[in-house]
């Protein structure tokens, strides 16, 4: 880091570029977890609409981590839907029909059902 300004003390710069650095990460969740970088429309109104949508579906999933999971808050959104959402399955083909056959064991164990858990004691 190379600054020309003496009066500020190197603590200062160095937790002002380290601060920087956390800026970037949020930024980086916003678009790889929530489509914060999409701009499919024509439209400005369309863009900016989506991206206020995807700003305040962050700080919810920013408030449920502040709530049920304060232990582990580093957690990013990608984590989070795969640990929540990710359930082991198998599909099977069975008199022309698709069946998807989902675990009944270990289905709210871990994570998910500490955070259940969490959610009951509310």
């Amino acid at each position: 880091m190379v600054t020309n300004d003496t009066k500020i003390p190197c603590e200062t710069l160095i937790t002002r570029y380290r601060q920087r650095g956390r800026v970037e990460d949020l930024i980086k969740e916003l678009k790889a977890g929530f489509a914060f970088d999409k701009t499919d429309s024509h439209s400005f109104t369309m863009n900016a609409a989506r991206a206020l949508i995807s700003a305040v579906a962050y700080n919810i999933v920013q408030l449920f981590k502040l709530i049920l999971i304060p232990f582990d808050a580093r957690k990013t959104i990608a984590t989070l839907r795969f640990e929540l959402l990710h359930v082991t399955g198998k599909i099977t083909h069975h008199a022309h029909r698709i069946v998807l056959h989902l675990a009944s064991s270990q289905v709210f164990s871990g994570f998910i059902g500490n955070v259940l858990n969490d959610i009951l004691q509310m």
